[in-house]
Formats: structure tokens, C-alpha cells, sequence
């Protein structure tokens, strides 16, 4: 967890430091005050990445040439991570004053997110519930990363090759079939464990039965060997290869209905809310801690019962938990919470 987090001319912040609470943390400002700014500070500290923008240079204060973020941890695999942003030499990593990557960051700081954009893990294309998919199974399952790793540039050697139409397209698919079925194994444990623990939150947020199924990438009952030598045809029509773990999916039912196209906007948050925390129970017990969870604006899109429902959630959950309002007053703080206001870009402590 985070026991100290400082921002150096990052987005509206000159500078900033803020000691949070190791369970629930409340921060309130009026829009644009730099509340989101804070999260998606925490964020980078766990991704290497923003929740935002495309570009980490975006994040970097205006009248700067550089941004900085540093947290000081509690228990874990480290004791501080680091990075820095800069428009000349890009992203610098640095985890216990040693260079590092996005990977040694998500190891030492796991982080999650419910924002308002939360329903487009319901509604939105594969990719976005793939990369949902890999953060837990990243957490959880030891040989996934590698794998993953090694299937990836295996495709990318396939597809290249089917771009010039050679014939030598062929000769990965052995890696992709090896490390493809192992990718393929890592994420249907996890989702099966996934699976049980969201019927279970689900039906504390949404009173209704969630569930999730596994959809591989290519035909389930067929092999993957099978199904990559059937697809050749194809693949060297349009250049590019249609099958395997790169075109997994979930798919996400409730009340035996698919959830896309069967819930409201506000169910849709509660799905990806049920889905996210039962994902850090799953991460959390595999790593033995905590874990952050950061919640941008839960009151969008929920009436009040139903947001009363996710907090209670949310202060319940094994995360050291970062929830924005606009007004602290609206919300009953748990015990051991702390409360922050941001305004012109400072941070004041209230509890």
C-alpha cells in the first residue's frame, strides 16, 4: 500500500504530497480541481501508464519540461517506486533506485480503477477486457508473463510475414501454438476462480446473478494447432492472423442474458464494479497483501442505494481504496479513513 505519494509538475500540480490512510481515503474538490489528477497519479505509479490520455507527455504540468511521481510503500515487494515523464527522453522507471519496467511496477504497486468509463468493460471491444483479463492472471499465475511475452513476438514475426506473402509465416506457429496454450491455461483458472467470486459480489451490488465465460480466440473443442492451420487461407488473404489468445474474449451474462445488450449504464458500472473487486479478492489472497483500488466519481450513474451498495463494497475489499466526490459531507467515511480536499491544485488534509 501507499504510505506516501509526491507529485512534481504533474498535470495542474506544482507539487504535492500526500500521506493516505492504508484503507479508505476520501478526496473531494469542486470539478477540475485536480482530484482526478491525483488517481490517475497512483495510476502511473502501478502502470507506467495514464487512464486518460495515450501520451504520458500529457500529464506533465504545462510551463514544465518534465513531470515526477514518487511513493513510499508500505509491506511489500518494494519499499518506493518512482517514475519520470519527460517531453525529450520519455518514461524513466525507476523501483528501490533501480531502473525498472512496467512489469516491475504492476508487481510492486498493483493498482485497479472504477471510473466513469468502467462500463466499457461491459460494453467496449475485446481488447479492453483482455487487458482486464491479463492484470489479474498477471498477478496470480507466475508463467503467464513470459509466455504472453513469447507468444506476442511470435505473432508479430507471423503477421509481418503475411504481410510480404512468405511463405515463412508458418514456422511460428509452433511457438504460438506452444505458448499460446499455456497463456490460454493461466487465463481460464483464473477466470474460473473469477467466475465464483462475481457471482457472489454480483449479487450484493446488483441482486441479479452474473456470470462469465471464457471465449479462447478460436473455436472451443478445437485444438489450437488445428485451428491456426485451418485459418492460413485466410490469414494470408487479409495478412494478419485470426486466431488464438490475442482474440480472446469474455463474455459476461446476467440474469442468463448478454449483459451488453440487456443492462442499463448504471448496471453496466455495477458489472464492472462486481467484476473489478472479486478480480483484487483474487489478487489480493495470491499476494498476501492489499492491493489500491482507485474509484473516480462512483456516484455517477448510480441513484443512492445502489452507490451506498458499491462503497460499502469498496471499504469492505482488501485495497487501500481512493474514492473522488465532489462534496465530503455526501459521504459516511468508515472507520480509519482519512479525508483530503483539492483546490487550485493543493492538497489539505481534513481527517
Amino acid at each position: 500500500m501507499v504510505a506516501e505519494v509526491q507529485l512534481g509538475s504533474f498535470r495542474c500540480f506544482e507539487s504535492a504530497t500526500v500521506q493516505p490512510a492504508p484503507g479508505f481515503n476520501l478526496v473531494a474538490g469542486a470539478n477540475g480541481s485536480g482530484k482526478t489528477s491525483l488517481l490517475e497519479a497512483l495510476y502511473f505509479l502501478g502502470r507506467g501508464t495514464s487512464f486518460r490520455a495515450s501520451r504520458a507527455e500529457a500529464a506533465i504540468r504545462f510551463d514544465a519540461d518534465r513531470a515526477t511521481l514518487f511513493a513510499r510503500l508500505g509491506v511489500g515487494l518494494a519499499s518506493r517506486v518512482g517514475l519520470e515523464i519527460s517531453r525529450a527522453d520519455g518514461l524513466a522507471i525507476r523501483v528501490d533506485g533501480v531502473p525498472g519496467t512496467r512489469a516491475d511496477l504492476a508487481r510492486a504497486l498493483p493498482v485497479q480503477i472504477l471510473d466513469p468509463a468502467s462500463h466499457e468493460l461491459v460494453n467496449g471491444p475485446p481488447a479492453g477486457r483482455r487487458q482486464f483479463l491479463d492484470w489479474g492472471v498477471f498477478h496470480v499465475e507466475h508463467g503467464f508473463l513470459p509466455a504472453w511475452q513469447r507468444y506476442r513476438r511470435a505473432l508479430q514475426q507471423r503477421n509481418a510475414a503475411l504481410k510480404t506473402r512468405s511463405p515463412s509465416a508458418w514456422v511460428w506457429d509452433e511457438t504460438l501454438v506452444a505458448e499460446g496454450t499455456l497463456v490460454d491455461a493461466c487465463r481460464r483458472r483464473f477466470l474460473d476462480a473469477l467466475a465464483q467470486r462475481v457471482a457472489v459480489v454480483g449479487e450484493r451490488l446488483l441482486g441479479a446473478q452474473i456470470d462469465l465465460a471464457y471465449q479462447a480466440g478460436w473455436a472451443e473443442g478445437t485444438a489450437l494447432a488445428e485451428a491456426l492451420a485451418a485459418s492460413r487461407d485466410r490469414d494470408l488473404q487479409l495478412a494478419t492472423s485470426h486466431v488464438g489468445p490475442h482474440r480472446a474474449d469474455i463474455r459476461i451474462t446476467v440474469r442468463s442474458r448478454r449483459a451488453r445488450d440487456s443492462v442499463s449504464r448504471g448496471q453496466e458500472k455495477l458489472v464492472a464494479a462486481a467484476l473489478t473487486l472479486a478480480q483484487l479478492e483474487l489478487v489480493a489472497g495470491a499476494r498476501g497483501q492489499t492491493v489500491v483500488l482507485l474509484v473516480d466519481e462512483p456516484g455517477a450513474d448510480l441513484d443512492r442505494e445502489h452507490l451506498a451498495r458499491l462503497l460499502t463494497e469498496v471499504a469492505a475489499a482488501p485495497a487501500q481504496a481512493f474514492v473522488t466526490c465532489l462534496d465530503p459531507a455526501s459521504m459516511a467515511l468508515p472507520p480509519g479513513a482519512r479525508a483530503f480536499h483539492v483546490e487550485h491544485a493543493e492538497v489539505q488534509a481534513l481527517l
